[in-house]
């Protein structure tokens, strides 16, 4: 998945993610389900962000927080795909 993904740089210098296919592509609605799903296979892990040092622990709730939203299921069209494929860079 990680070939997937690149970080680039925009005009500012500073950094942005680049995600080369979504995987929740070519849907008119999004499955959120799907989304949740996938987010399942995270919980339990933990990943260090470089930047600030940090670790991070991904909890039994984010995937449901994630798509589970009042706002995330509101959104429709590009606007939720982009929502969808950005978990696609959360390890």
């Amino acid at each position: 998945m990680k070939e997937n993904i690149a970080e680039i740089s925009v005009e500012n210098g500073e950094k942005a993610i680049f995600i080369r296919r979504g995987l929740f592509r070519g849907h008119r609605n999004i499955a959120w389900h799907e989304v949740e799903n996938y987010l399942k296979s995270f919980v339990g892990k933990s990943y260090l962000i470089p930047e600030y040092g940090d670790r991070i622990f991904i909890g039994t709730d984010f995937p449901d927080e994630y798509t589970g939203a009042t706002y995330t299921k509101k959104l429709k069209g590009t606007l939720a795909k982009a929502k969808a494929n950005a978990a696609q860079a959360v390890p």
